[in-house]
């Protein structure tokens, strides 16, 4: 798996890069993104509406916010309201999200940054990310199989995101900026109205004259970077089709989502540390939101999935008192 990572001036533009991603079919568990509340009005519809309807009733005498909020919460993962350390309050979804909102994330790993450094981006560039969050950004990031990262780069590149190299030269040229620091002031209001302004041409026509690409990827996934991919574990889920459900009503095009949801489960940090039968209802809320087919023909293929990424990680064993790996399986088939 890669991480494929942008940051947006707008969260407009991020939330319409966001739709276009799930329109493609990309996961919404993979989706990740974190932006500035520098208002405090995002978190207020996060906090005080269920569902992305409810903040469109709330926004439909014209709140922008509200309409975007809403957008998101219909879209991603775990939308939530957080306090980061250098950033003051954000919006933040997906796995990012889960990882800010865990144990260990804090002032001293440099929040934003402790997490995408965790996420496998080098430290140098994730303070470029975590500065542009502060200065009224917003980043999106996307977990990828390798064959699907020129798709997924393509997409966010038509949404206008910012070429972050060439945005961390301005910060060292009119700014005397010299790193990430956790411990500075996050912009306001104003003063992102002022940045902004100051920007003026500053990206234009740079990308083509440099060849510099404003969406780049990055090897691995925080925690789970070690995790087998897609590619590693598809013949032998291809394997376990063949051997329990060939020949019955459904085909392997059709069990497939099912191995592919097991394995993105187990991939997500949301879920770190956390057995199979604690996920078991998550798993099948889902499904039946995102497939086909009733729960019962396809949850063992869906825990199969899971299990062997566990297994490959060393942290996938089953409960005690099952004694054979397909008798577990077997009594869900």
């Amino acid at each position: 798996m890669k991480t494929v990572v942008a940051l947006y001036d707008n969260l407009e533009d991020a939330r319409d890069a966001v739709d276009e991603l799930v329109e493609a079919g990309f996961s919404r568990s993979d989706i990740s993104l974190v932006a500035r509340d520098v208002t405090g009005e995002y978190g207020t519809y996060v906090d005080e509406y269920d569902d992305a309807e409810e903040v469109g009733e709330a926004a439909a005498g014209g709140a922008v916010g509200g309409a975007v909020v809403g957008g998101l919460m219909g879209l991603l993962v775990g939308l939530g309201a957080f306090a980061i350390p250098g950033l003051g309050p954000v919006i933040a979804a997906g796995p990012v999200a889960a990882s800010l909102a865990g144990a260990g994330i804090g002032a001293a790993t440099g929040g934003l940054l402790g997490a995408l450094v965790e996420w496998g981006i080098p430290e140098a560039e994730a303070g470029y990310y975590a500065e542009g969050v502060r200065r009224g950004g917003t980043l999106l990031s996307v977990r990828v199989p390798e064959n699907r990262v020129d798709d997924v780069v393509d997409l966010m590149n038509e949404h206008d995101p910012v070429n972050i190299e060439r945005r961390a030269e301005y910060w060292r040229s009119e700014y005397d900026w010299t790193g990430y620091d956790p411990e500075a002031e996050p912009y306001g209001a104003e003063e992102i109205t002022t940045y902004r302004t100051s920007l003026s041409d500053w990206d234009e026509d740079y990308d083509a004259t440099t060849g510099q690409t404003r969406v780049r990827s990055y090897m691995g996934g925080g925690t789970y970077g070690s995790a087998p991919t897609w590619q590693d574990l598809e013949r032998t889920y291809r394997d376990d089709f063949d051997v329990n459900y060939a020949g019955g009503m459904y085909t392997w095009n059709e069990y497939n989502p099912a191995y592919r949801l097991g394995y993105d489960l187990a991939t997500d940090p949301t879920y770190a540390d956390r057995s199979w039968e604690e996920i078991e209802a998550d798993a099948e809320t889902r499904w039946g939101r995102e497939f086909e087919g009733a729960w019962d023909e396809f949850a063992g293929a869906v825990e199969y999935g899971w299990e062997q990424v566990k297994d490959a990680l060393g942290v996938g064993e089953f409960e005690a008192g099952v004694e054979d790996a397909d008798d577990e399986y077997a009594h869900r088939r």
